[in-house]
């Protein structure tokens, strides 16, 4: 498994989406960089009682979809993406050209 520093890198990284915006794992794991979108995925996962602090819910898979293996965890992000204006079409994606967070360019 990734080093702790890593987790800490990706943890800054999530923490500058801005608020209407989402990431993909793999965006942000081209950012810190490591090799692996599931070690962002797994980073992510990782945050128990802080997850109110870094907005772990704006990170999404690269089709557009929220990816998580737990129903209700999965029901809660996307209440919280609809709660800050990111849509979903019928097939449940965001469309990123629309919601894509590109650092340095959204504010």
């Amino acid at each position: 498994m990734a080093p702790f520093n890593t987790f800490e890198k990706i943890y800054a990284i999530v923490s500058e989406i801005p608020y209407g915006r989402v990431a993909s794992y793999g965006q942000i794991a081209e950012m810190v960089p490591i090799s692996s979108a599931r070690i962002v995925g797994f980073a992510l996962a990782s945050l128990q009682g802080s997850q109110e602090e870094i907005p772990w819910h704006r990170v999404i898979n690269r089709k557009g979809q929220i990816s998580s293996r737990h129903p209700e965890q999965m029901l809660a992000q996307k209440h919280k993406l609809l709660r800050e204006g990111i849509h979903f079409d019928a097939k449940g994606k965001i469309d990123f050209s629309a919601f894509g967070w590109r650092p340095g360019r959204n504010v």
